[in-house]
């Protein structure tokens, strides 16, 4: 599953078991609706979906027809734009392939993949980078690898500048190792501390907000996992709470609601399949009224986390005053009418737990807060009522609202 901006959500395609299909979907963040390109892979699963920004489009390749079946995995390379899928011919490709690590490293505009089998019967890890540019594939001659790896977990950090792959099978056993790759070298991070337990089939995603990766799920000896871990390029932390205990999941960030978010997966051995959406992080919802100059925007530019000050702007504000209250409460609300306050078409999306004031300067302000104490894992949402005089009766316009949780 990966983010596609032309239709402002996420596109997931394929998966399941014992019957695998080849329905494309997208999630808006609200609903999940059911494609119909004209054309599309066949059906597969095993496969990566990776979004190329360089190039606004999500590249997949490979995947296994069916669990059950003998025949190998593809080597076929699919591009969605958004509307349409595509097949392309790149000259040279990286063979039958599924149960692979990806992801798109956006320094250096290419897709990097790693690792993953060839053949199905057996199924023997290898230790290949391949790269694909939107034009071939090619086998990258690297300083050092992590080893044979199936189903490790990728993403890339671009505070880092490097991929970040994590844990997979070995060949004999599952890894907790975490490497990074900077296009030349792979090397292996020395972690102190805490780190996710050795596991292959989680997945993992970066989340621009709190400038980190983002691991959850993936399956151990014992079988499925939980647990939600974050990566700051040097140390994992633990996240408070669980979500459905899963494996082989789709999970992706949707910049539309600051929130990474994961659909379905394997529940528990062998084909319990689960049709679950979780979100985690920030979010964004309900929608602001319009005011003198446009509808006023709420939106967390950090993640909430101890230690550091946790910031919201607010935009479109009447530029003569630039002036809005910011509105904090522990309980979300559904929506509720604030005609009663002479204030037609705006409603409220949380409780007025707190009101802070805020100024700016060219219809724009900000709001920090520095979070020094808190229950890791408790929640605040927050809206921001805009002083608009000639906008209606009670002379307030009113923002979207954000949600966001303490974390480490």
């Amino acid at each position: 599953m990966e983010f596609v901006p032309q239709n402002a959500g996420l596109v997931m395609f394929g998966g399941g078991a014992p019957f695998i299909n080849n329905e494309t979907w997208i999630y808006d963040g609200v609903n999940w609706a059911q494609q119909s390109p004209a054309t599309a892979p066949s059906a597969r699963a095993g496969m990566e979906l990776v979004y190329d920004s360089a190039r606004a489009v999500a590249v997949l390749y490979g995947g296994l027809a069916s669990p059950i079946s003998i025949p190998p995995p593809t080597n076929e390379t699919w591009e969605w734009d958004g509307t349409t899928w595509t097949q392309v011919s790149p000259p040279t490709s990286a063979g039958p392939r599924y149960k692979y690590g990806a992801c798109f490293d956006s320094g250096r505009s290419r897709l990097v993949m790693y690792g993953g089998s060839s053949t199905q019967l057996i199924s023997i890890p290898n230790s290949q980078t391949w790269e694909y540019e939107g034009t071939t594939w090619s086998l990258i001659s690297t300083t050092g690898n992590p080893g044979p790896r199936d189903r490790p977990s990728m993403c890339f950090h671009p505070g880092l500048g490097q991929s970040v792959l994590f844990g997979g099978y070995n060949g004999f056993s599952l890894t907790d190792e975490t490497w990074i790759y900077n296009g030349a070298a792979w090397t292996q991070v020395a972690i102190t501390g805490s780190k996710p337990s050795p596991r292959n089939a989680a997945k993992m995603i970066y989340d621009p907000v709190r400038d980190l990766c983002v691991l959850t799920g993936g399956q151990d000896n014992v079988g499925p996992l939980s647990d939600t871990w974050t990566f700051d390029g040097t140390s994992w932390t633990q996240q408070p709470g669980s979500t459905q205990t899963i494996r082989d999941h789709a999970f992706a960030f949707l910049p539309t609601t600051a929130q990474a978010v994961k659909f379905g997966g394997f529940a528990a051995a062998p084909f319990t399949l689960s049709n679950q959406t979780w979100e985690f992080g920030a979010g964004i919802y309900g929608s602001g009224c319009a005011g003198t100059f446009g509808v006023p925007s709420l939106v967390a530019t950090s993640a909430m986390r101890l230690g550091q000050g946790w910031t919201v702007d607010v935009d479109n504000l009447n530029p003569t005053f630039s002036l809005a209250f910011v509105v904090l409460g522990l309980t979300r609300l559904q929506g509720v009418d604030l005609t009663v306050l002479n204030m037609p078409g705006c409603f409220a999306y949380t409780t007025p737990d707190l009101l802070v004031s805020v100024t700016g300067a060219a219809g724009q302000a900000s709001w920090n807060w520095p979070v020094v104490a808190g229950p890791i894992g408790a929640g605040l949402y927050a809206q921001a009522l805009c002083l608009d005089p000639s906008v209606n009766a009670f002379g307030f316009a009113a923002s979207n609202a954000v949600f966001a949780t303490i974390t480490n």
